[in-house]
């Protein structure tokens, strides 16, 4: 076949068909091209060969840069329902599958060649010539960037035709390799070969610790710079033993993987009645050797964890591996050891604080079938594992699965399901608290339905107060504080036991916002349209969508006022009003501020299990499955964040964050409360928390989306336009939803908008976007409407234009 179709991470929605030279042998689908691609070099992905082209002449593939194909027969299905499904290219959705840093690509970068050349050029010539001299030896990209999209090419090669500037071409290298370290094993036969060597004999004579350490090593390898470390012996010494055959010194590759320094006491489980019903329920499913779904839907501390592990004991047993994906960075090292605890093997943990070495390593040892366990958050769900029997879904309820971002925008838990049915896998969907779509499923049959009741060793749910704050709030050096008089108390009391307590405060920073009492004023980002967020550490307004920041200023910027005010409350601003009230209390706090670091969430969760601190302050990130057995008080500051959010999913999400945050107390000897402290006591997400109600929340709010045409009864697209100027913004998006209005609306779906997004402005860019409500009638799926989605907004995405963009989020999680 001499003929490769080839997809590339970029946004086209088509394949490019190349020409396989004659001393090109054995391309296969799944194999990294180099090929030219304009005017440049890149790294592309073969997905398909064919005899015949459409087209008389066709460019060479330069390079082939795998000996074997890296991205499996099934894994390039999954990745095109990806693309298909969430409305991305095929080559962004491959993607996804290889580990970063291993393309290799040519980078141009463009250099002057004479300093006063810009006389005899003419305007727009002389506007980018001026531009390369202000920086040159930069890319392309660069100063396509600056100086617009629509002629650069054009005016680029004016500048070549008149010797003004010249281009380089670099090849790029892939960055990700394996780690060549040299090794130390020695020969089988030592004691009989050294008995020939007399000088080495009378070596070990003076040094018998080396010899000792030698036989110690029992004919194991040894890196060379661990066995010199360890013998004290130098360079020249072993590689002169080597030369006489006693030992061989051989490079080979050195994993990298993430350390962990969390550690608890390992216990021996004995599986509840109601455990052992739901591990005999799965397992009867596996043994059919069929994909099935099953939905756990276990209360906080009911022991889904163990259901997890007893049923990847059969699945391993019986010859395949599984995959076990969590919600957050967080949870990494807690579950991380408790699988290893309880299969004594290596496991592969891919997560985005990994550096690219490690996760290349734990890619590399997954695909050459080392691997049996996958942990992680939703990227591990791509690792190359062979012959996959189970996928475990743990807090599959969380909007963190879904990719919200950046493109491929898929959602982990949906993918998931479609991936186990490809390798004719068991699903496990776990969850004290399940996503409305996900229990709906469950209960129309869709999926298969496991309630555990009761929590392990019949501890009861921890007792729920709330607190309405209209009227409890306590006084601090004549100031009203952030904490009721019932949730100071509480605290008092288990530091005084030696129990520890969880804070929970749903925004980072000092403050959301400062104003001014006299004007006003409030500090707002110059790129985005939300007020800056004060953080006290390091005295800096900054905001959370764009990164921009700047010191504050303790005056009014408008009138020059001198009594700003705090609005808003951030972990920040807590933990110093904690510092205040309980001078004595050792805090920890928990946020995106505290976790930059590649293992701060380890750090922080072992110093807490140690009983090294009284109190964990965090946000949603301590929510979900973090197990301390001295925990016994969960305090919810303000339970109300998040309800006002003009999003269909605010209550499911405030009943979700409140019923897991509370499943952390109580979970050993000590019976467990939790305080909620609230304006909105009377809202039925917060009632239904209190009561650990999930049946009745889900009653109460599956009448709402059946009423209004939310899901799971209607499916949505998203539509995001942005653009450098309002007028385009608005401009695009009208024609946009007309087109769509004219050939979709009324008969496959419902057309919404335009209409300003929630965050009208957002780095320096005016965003409007198009809602669609699909007919669950006439196109259930949405293949019908995003057909003409893809012929109505391809010309936006493919040839984006300077300042313009247009994403599509289907089965958005967020309503931004």
């Amino acid at each position: 076949m001499p003929f490769a179709e080839v997809v590339f991470n970029l946004p086209l929605f088509h394949s490019f068909t190349y020409n396989i030279p004659a001393h090109f042998e054995n391309l296969q689908p799944g194999k990294r091209v180099l090929v030219p691609f304009g005017k440049r070099t890149l790294t592309g992905i073969v997905t398909g060969l064919k005899d015949k082209a459409g087209f008389s002449t066709l460019k060479d593939i330069l390079d082939i840069l795998d000996d074997k194909p890296l991205i499996s027969a099934p894994m390039m299905e999954l990745t095109q329902w990806i693309a298909e499904y969430y409305f991305c290219s095929w080559g962004q959705a491959l993607h996804l599958a290889l580990p970063k840093g291993i393309d290799e690509y040519n980078k141009e970068t463009i250099h002057l060649l004479r300093e006063d050349g810009a006389s005899d050029l003419t305007e727009r010539q002389r506007e980018l010539y001026l531009l390369i001299g202000e920086n040159p030896g930069l890319s392309k990209q660069y100063y396509r960037k600056k100086f617009g999209y629509g002629s650069f090419y054009y005016f680029l090669e004016r500048l070549q035709e008149k010797g003004v500037i010249r281009i380089e071409q670099n090849m790029q290298k892939a960055r990700a390799k394996s780690k060549l370290r040299k090794f130390v094993s020695f020969a089988e036969n030592y004691l009989q070969e050294k008995e020939e060597h007399k000088d080495y004999l009378k070596y070990i004579k003076k040094r018998p610790q080396v010899e000792a350490f030698i036989l110690a090593l029992g004919g194991k390898e040894i890196l060379m710079s661990e066995f010199l470390k360890e013998t004290k012996m130098a360079n020249g010494t072993l590689y002169k033993i080597e030369s006489y055959g006693l030992c061989s010194i051989e490079k080979k590759p050195l994993a990298r993987k993430p350390q962990f320094a969390y550690s608890e006491n390992e216990k021996d489980y004995e599986l509840t009645e109601e455990q052992e019903k739901a591990v005999a329920a799965i397992y009867e499913k596996y043994k059919k050797g069929q994909f099935s779904v099953s939905l756990l839907h276990g209360v906080t501390g009911s022991g889904k964890t163990q259901v997890y592990i007893e049923i990847l004991k059969k699945v391993i047993a019986g010859g395949k591996t599984g995959l076990i994906l969590i919600p957050e960075i967080s949870l990494t090292p807690q579950t991380v050891f408790r699988f290893q605890a309880a299969f004594k093997q290596e496991i592969a943990v891919f997560h985005s604080k990994m550096s690219m070495g490690e996760r290349f390593d734990a890619w590399n040892a997954c695909y050459k079938g080392k691997i049996k366990i996958v942990v992680g958050p939703r990227s591990a769900l791509f690792a190359p594992l062979q012959n996959i029997g189970l996928i475990v879904v743990d807090e599959e309820h969380s909007t963190t699965y879904k990719q919200s971002d950046v493109t491929p925008r898929y959602n982990a838990r949906d993918a998931a399901i479609y991936w186990a049915r490809l390798n004719e896998a068991l699903v496990i969907l776990g969850s004290a608290t399940p996503s409305l779509e996900s229990y709906y499923n469950a209960r129309n049959g869709k999926y298969h339905l496991l309630e555990i009741r009761n929590r392990v060793d019949n501890i009861r749910m921890p007792d729920v107060q709330i607190v309405d704050m209209k009227q409890k709030r306590v006084r601090l050096e004549h100031k009203i504080t952030l904490f009721s008089e019932l949730l100071l108390e509480k605290i008092h009391t288990r530091l005084q036991r030696k129990e520890q307590v969880i804070l929970l405060q749903n925004r980072r920073g000092y403050s959301s916002f400062m104003q001014c009492p006299q004007c006003g004023f409030i500090p707002v980002c110059p790129n985005c349209d939300i007020g800056l967020t004060y953080h006290s550490y390091n005295e800096q307004l900054r905001c959370h969508l764009c990164g921009y920041q700047r010191p504050a200023s303790h005056n009014c910027e408008n009138c020059g006022g001198k009594q700003i005010v705090y609005k808003g409350v951030g972990t920040q601003r807590i933990e110093k009003e904690l510092q205040q009230l309980l001078p004595a209390a050792r805090i920890l706090r928990m946020d995106q501020d505290t976790t930059r670091g590649k293992n701060s969430h380890d750090e922080i969760l072992n110093l807490f299990g140690r009983a090294e601190a009284d109190i964990l302050l965090g946000t949603q990130m301590i929510a979900k499955g973090l197990d301390f057995e001295n925990v016994t008080l969960v305090g919810v500051i303000s339970a109300d964040v998040g309800l006002a959010l003009p999003d269909f999913r605010s209550g499911e999400r405030v009943f979700q964050l409140l019923t897991q945050v509370a499943g952390r107390a109580g979970r050993g000897a000590v019976h467990g409360e939790v305080v909620v402290q609230s304006y909105l006591y009377s809202h039925f997400a917060i009632q239904m928390a209190k009561a650990h109600d999930f049946t009745g929340f889900y009653m109460e709010e599956i009448r709402h989306r059946q009423n209004y045409k939310y899901p799971p009864f209607y499916r949505l697209i998203q539509i995001l336009i942005s653009s450098e100027k309002i007028s385009e913004a608005i401009s695009i998006a009208r024609t946009i939803a007309v087109n769509i209005n004219r050939r979709a609306g009324g008969r496959y779906c419902t057309v919404l908008g335009p209409a300003p997004a929630v965050i009208a402005r957002m780095n320096n860019l005016y965003r409007w976007q198009v809602l669609l409500k699909l007919s669950p009638q006439t196109d259930p799926a949405g293949k019908h409407s995003k057909k003409i989605l893809r012929q109505i907004l391809e010309p936006y995405i493919s040839k984006r234009t300077q300042g313009l963009y247009v994403t599509v989020d289907v089965d958005p999680q967020l309503m931004h």
